[in-house]
């Protein structure tokens, strides 16, 4: 299972983690601040140990990331994972806009 620190702080940018698994160019971590693609909203971007992080999908109660090349770390070590935060952001924004736009229909209905 992986901990889904974004849900605890969302606007933490960088986190220390252990790895998992690693199957490939996929990894798999003991917790995250990356947020995986769910309904409907796309995944986080950024890096683990300086890889690029192309996905972050989520699998059960874990999430597994896809990174752009294979990694450099191996099961057991402690990595770092930086999300872009500007990305992050404006995915933000534009989910509260949506929610917003969303409850003003409804209400109107």
């Amino acid at each position: 299972m992986t901990e889904k620190v974004f849900w605890i702080n969302p606007y933490q940018t960088e986190l220390r983690s252990e790895v998992t698994h690693i199957e490939g160019n996929n990894v798999e971590l003991n917790n995250t601040i990356f947020y995986a693609e769910a309904g409907g909203q796309e995944s986080d971007r950024g890096t683990i140990n300086d890889v690029s992080v192309l996905q972050a999908t989520p699998s059960g109660t874990r999430i597994i990331y896809t990174l752009a090349s294979p990694p450099d770390f191996k099961v057991g070590d402690t990595v770092v994972t930086c999300i872009d935060w500007e990305r992050r952001y404006s995915l933000m924004k534009l989910h509260f806009a949506a929610e917003v736009v969303l409850e003003k229909t409804l209400s109107t209905l």
